[in-house]
Order: C-alpha cells, then structure tokens, then sequence
C-alpha cells in the first residue's frame, strides 16, 4: 500500500542539480537531413546543453534512471519491474516501435509504463528502453511529474487563470516537433 509518507516522497520535487537538460530538434529538415541540419539551421555548440547541435532546438527537463532508482528505493527497497510481455525466447517482448511495456510494484502498487530508445539499437538501446520504461511508470507513482508537465508554474495570485499559464514560446515548439 502506498501510505500518504510514501506517496509524498515520491512526488518530492527534484534539487535543480538533478534535472538535466534533453536537447530535441524541432525543424524536421533538421532532424531529417543526414548531417542533423538544414540549410534554415546552424549547427553550434549549445551553451545550455553542451550539445553540437541545430539551432532549432529545445530543451526538456528530465531526471535520469540512477535518481528516479534512488527516489524508488527510498520509497521502497523492495521495488520491482516487469516486463508486460515475453516473447517467444522468454525475453522482455519488445513491441514494433521499438518500446517496451512494463509493470512496475511500489509498496505493493503496480502501475505500467512505456519505454524505448529512440530507434537505437543493441544492448545499449535495450538498457535505456528499460530506463525510460521505468522513469515513465514512476511518473504514473508522481516521481517528477512537475517535470512532465506542459504548463509553466505562474504566480497564482496575479494569474488571469487559476494555478498554470502555458508558455506560449514552449507550446509552439512543442507543436511543431510534434508536427514533424
């Protein structure tokens, strides 16, 4: 059972030197063309994310596999992951995309989540699908689910609209590398 204690450390925000930055392209010539840049676009070193990068980028906040372990294990040492499926070897089914679904018990609660690799490939696809398989049903738990969300935090007390303003500048980004 998760109790009240264990669902508030789950949702305890993140330290900001925990929360790293997720470049994503948004032109999708960029993100087509073979050299990862179109001719819009230049590639450059990103001061925010150290990345070499197209120009037309943004970034998401995320928090990697090792501290969303972490912020599991102090909830419960006991945590597990499953697979949702086995394939015919008897190994974790891997779907069309690429993804994997998984179940994931804390305190005795289990929630699914999906993850993949982005279309990488090998054990180190496999390890990072299993990540992001699990970051994404942690967040089902509230593990980082202030950074999954859409809305930027606006002071509530001179807001138009009660609690969250979209950042119109993030929106249409978000809706273009969606688009493409």
């Amino acid at each position: 059972m998760v109790t009240p204690e264990i669902a508030k450390l789950l949702r305890e925000p993140f330290p900001p030197e925990k929360i790293g930055k997720l470049p994503r392209v948004t032109c999708g010539e960029c993100r087509d063309s073979r050299s990862r840049v179109c001719d819009k676009h230049a590639k450059a070193r990103c001061g925010e994310c150290a990345s070499w990068i197209t120009g037309a980028h943004i970034h998401l906040d995320f928090v990697g596999h090792a501290d969303t372990t972490d912020r599991l294990l102090q909830a419960d040492p006991e945590w597990t992951w499953e697979p949702f499926a086995l394939d015919q070897r008897g190994l974790p089914a891997i779907d069309d995309n690429g993804g994997m679904w998984i179940r994931l018990t804390v305190s005795g609660v289990t929630r699914i989540g999906y993850g993949d690799a982005d279309g990488k490939r090998g054990g180190a696809a496999v390890k990072e699908t299993i990540g992001d398989a699990i970051r994404n049903a942690s967040m089902r738990f509230g593990v980082a689910l202030d950074l999954w969300r859409k809305e930027t935090h606006v002071d509530e007390s001179t807001a138009p609209h009660p609690r969250r303003q979209p950042d119109p500048e993030r929106e249409a980004a978000r809706r273009n590398f969606v688009a493409n």
